[in-house]
């Protein structure tokens, strides 16, 4: 831990390629950037140059500074408050990559320095900076429970769903408050994806009536489910394709919401659940025979759904499409207004190259940004992004991402691959 405090004084990592310390000090001094920061990312490199390198004027020496383990925490100190933010970045993920091995359970300096500087990292004005704090700290026990908590709160989408998915030091208490806030969208659906998720957390996702967080919680063979939150589940899904979808892949449905849903799918549907889920009930004839006449008697009152599993139809269409090269941003348009929500989902799937679920959860996540870098990828225009956004994911006010003065994206390439890379 000293090591980390004050740097390889102790000189424990080697490196041949090292030069000696006055030429490290002529680099230092008199070194061109490219030289001063090759120096600065050496292994094993005095930490009284690499202090010194902390507040170069060079933007790409001080990214190296970061980087490098072998830094003094003294310096990481002053490099987290950098006015670059590629520099906070960089020291984020190396802090990051450190953390594992801090023993907080020690009140030394090291653990307090470490601490404040991850906090500092934490609270940053950047939003990608504190996403990768998220993403390094969010399965960690060794960081403060105020810390995760902050993170977990964060208004920026992309920086709370690390934690909120897969922190264990958020309790049932903080997922149950954080849910009656109001969020929704990938917010919410990582709470529904939490391993182990309680029946009471799992009963407050569903009355949110969210479809991105009800389908991943479906999909959650972990969570706890009560049959009061089933139920409310068939209620969604005779209203969501989506949530049908995925309320009928499940194994482990009660009677009472098998035949909840008999009340407006088709045969095709209802045989599907019953393959899963009749032996493990005990279903007798008789009681199989009344479901399947419900359904009957649905179909006839033209009150069920007569056709195949949800989204096969919409699928195949935009397959077709697609392999005669007539999946194109004006095809895409005449669906939004149409509303034909799944051929639009599995249509920006095929044109992304992501699964449909993640296209679905992109739209259901209440984010502008999101839905544009799916769009951009999609090769669609910026005129089309926006329409998803109002039209498809119902976004208004500041939460939209309008097109430039040119009529192109808005956002740039970066930022789009940035909120890509979220989806992976």
């Amino acid at each position: 831990m000293l090591s980390w405090l004050f740097g390889n004084r102790a000189g424990t990592r080697k490196n041949e390629a090292l030069p000696s310390y006055e030429e490290s000090r002529e680099i230092a001094e008199k070194g061109n950037a490219e030289k001063r920061q090759w120096l600065a990312s050496q292994v094993g490199l005095q930490p009284e140059f690499l202090y010194y390198f902390a507040t170069d004027p060079s933007t790409t020496v001080r990214v190296a500074v970061a980087g490098n383990e072998d830094t003094p925490l003294q310096a990481d100190a002053i490099l987290a408050k950098d006015e670059s933010e590629s520099v906070r970045r960089e020291l984020a993920r190396k802090i990051g990559r450190l953390m594992p091995s801090l023993d907080t359970a020690r009140a030394d300096k090291v653990t307090e320095m470490v601490l404040d500087i991850i906090g500092v990292l934490a609270a940053d004005r950047a939003a990608k900076v504190r996403k990768i704090v998220a993403e390094q700290v969010k399965s960690l026990e060794n960081v403060p429970a105020q810390l995760i908590e902050q993170l977990a709160w964060d208004a920026e989408e992309h920086v709370a769903t690390p934690v909120l998915e897969y922190s264990p030091l958020l309790s049932d208490r903080n997922l149950l408050e954080i849910i009656r806030s109001g969020i929704d969208g990938g917010a919410l659906a990582a709470i529904a994806r939490r391993h182990g998720l309680s029946a009471p957390v799992s009963r407050s996702v569903v009355r949110c009536r969210d479809e991105g967080a009800t389908t991943a919680l479906m999909d959650n063979r972990t969570a706890l489910i009560d049959e009061e939150t089933f139920l409310d589940v068939g209620d969604m899904a005779s209203r969501s394709t989506m949530v049908c979808n995925k309320l009928i892949e499940r194994d482990d449905l009660t009677l009472s919401t098998i035949r909840r849903v008999a009340t407006f799918v088709g045969n095709a549907v209802i045989d599907r659940i019953l393959e899963r889920n009749r032996r493990r009930l005990k279903l007798d004839n008789d009681e199989v025979r009344d479901i399947r006449q419900s359904v009957t008697e649905q179909i006839m009152k033209g009150a069920a759904d007569k056709e195949g599993l949800p989204g096969e139809d919409a699928r195949a269409k935009v397959e077709k499409l697609f392999a005669a090269d007539k999946l194109t941003d004006k095809s895409i348009a005449k669906a939004i207004d149409k509303g034909e929500r799944w051929f639009i989902i599995h249509a920006l799937a095929l044109l992304t190259g992501f699964e449909w679920e993640k296209v679905r959860d992109g739209l259901n996540s209440k984010s502008g940004k999101s839905i544009a870098a799916i769009s951009w990828k999609a090769g669609l225009s910026a005129e089309r992004a926006l329409s998803l956004q109002t039209k498809v994911a119902s976004l208004g006010g500041k939460a939209l991402v309008r097109p430039a003065r040119d009529g192109s994206y808005s956002l740039s390439d970066d930022d789009m691959e940035w909120y890509l890379d979220f989806f992976g």
